[in-house]
């Protein structure tokens, strides 16, 4: 079966911020970065999600979200939850919560979470290729399949919500260049996943790519319906220091 692929714009780069306290507000592509939470959860090895509400008006443009305003993280020590809800704390409107199994949840206020409670039945998680099925080796190219739910494309069809790229053909993630026998070291998924929701769905996919997954939610307005923009992001560690992924 056909699955449609979602196009998403990398950011990379990194965040410059200044004091302790200043508010760093995204208005380029070189400051458009997760890099200072991301590093907050590394550190701890955990990871978060970041759901919030905005225009989308940079999305398919310069390919990244409007990230809320958030601090430079204290030097000093503290939890990781303390530490995001210091970055938060110009930003009233946002919730900085830890579930029980230890994942992070920045969550702003009046987003609504109908899409993320979308129930799916069956999502194969297998990357389909000529040679039979293969493992997905990446939390976007899983993402694709979570958004292909049949489930998932009739939600956003009746409630009039869009995705702010063009919609492709069957979905790769080059798996067919990956030999069958992997290390099992290497993250990745194979396998159907049944009974779960859109949000459910996106943590077990973060237990396999560590990291965050975002949920950007651009209300309708008059000349628009309404977005929403998902993705996953993951700090990467390289010979020249980490770099979001």
């Amino acid at each position: 079966m056909l699955r449609r692929a979602f196009s998403v714009g990398f950011i990379i780069g990194m965040l410059v911020v200044g004091s302790r306290g200043q508010a760093v507000r995204f208005t380029g592509y070189k400051g458009a970065s997760l890099q200072p939470i991301l590093e907050v959860l590394d550190e701890a090895n955990l990871s978060g999600s970041l759901e919030f509400s905005g225009r989308c008006e940079s999305l398919g443009v310069r390919d990244f979200p409007d990230f809320p305003k958030f601090r430079a993280p204290a030097k000093s020590g503290g939890s990781p939850l303390q530490i995001l809800r210091e970055m938060f704390a110009d930003d009233p409107a946002m919730q900085v919560t830890r579930d029980p199994d230890g994942t992070i949840r920045m969550i702003e206020r009046g987003v609504p979470t109908d899409i993320l409670n979308v129930g799916i039945s069956y999502i194969p998680f297998d990357n389909g290729q000529a040679g039979g099925p293969r493992p997905i080796y990446g939390g976007n190219v899983a993402l694709s399949y979570i958004l292909g739910a049949p489930e998932v494309e009739l939600f956003m069809k009746a409630h009039h919500i869009e995705w702010p790229f063009p919609v492709f053909g069957p979905i790769s993630d080059f798996s067919d260049a990956v030999p069958p026998a992997v290390p099992p070291d290497v993250p990745h998924l194979w396998g159907p996943l049944d009974h779960v929701t859109f949000s459910g769905a996106m943590d077990y996919v973060l237990k396999a790519f560590p990291g965050i997954w975002i949920y950007e939610n651009c209300p309708r307005s008059a000349a628009k319906k309404r977005v929403v923009y998902f993705r996953f992001y993951h700090l990467e560690k390289t010979g020249s220091g980490p770099i979001v992924q």
